[in-house]
């Protein structure tokens, strides 16, 4: 994907996005890490809630090269997070809550790091990888249909293998 494309696409999706007044926003902040509209590039959101939760999603996006050019221009998703959970009190910079995984647990985060494609469902310390998860590609976990999933999970109290449609197996 190229960046005026990514940017694009995040615009709109966060157009469609509902805003509770009452909410702490923080981004979405994105952009490259080296002009002009390059990979890489990232994105950061977070939502603080009155209640002391939080849900932060961000994407690291890596050049795709191409052979033969000295910079790509196309960029893929590498890496990302997508978290819910208490927000601890100890801030980073951009005011997004720390994590501390023994504090402050998530109740569900989506990975895809060194590790793979995997998620922690109401454990820190387990990760659960792809192939013991059903109903989801976890590689294509979208920003969006996660923040509206903690929403639905806020609203109805309904857990996230029921929102987002997935089972985990033995």
């Amino acid at each position: 994907m190229l960046f005026p494309d990514y940017a694009a696409w995040l615009h709109r999706g966060y157009a469609a996005f509902q805003v509770d007044p009452a909410w702490i926003e923080i981004g979405p902040n994105y952009g490259p890490t080296v002009p002009p509209n390059s990979p890489p590039w990232n994105m950061d959101w977070a939502i603080k809630f009155p209640d002391g939760y939080y849900a932060y999603v961000y994407e690291r996006w890596h050049g795709s090269g191409v052979r033969g050019l000295s910079m790509p221009r196309w960029g893929s998703r590498k890496h990302f997070s997508f978290h819910y959970g208490p927000a601890n009190t100890s801030l980073k910079p951009n005011g997004i809550p720390e994590r501390d995984k023994i504090n402050y647990p998530a109740i569900i985060r989506i990975d895809c790091d060194k590790r793979g494609p995997h998620l922690h469902f109401h454990s820190e310390d387990d990760h659960i990888l792809q192939h013991r998860v059903r109903g989801m590609i976890i590689q294509d976990s979208d920003p969006f249909d996660f923040m509206r999933s903690v929403i639905e999970h806020r609203n109805t109290g309904r857990d996230f293998d029921s929102i987002l449609k997935f089972t985990v197996t033995p």
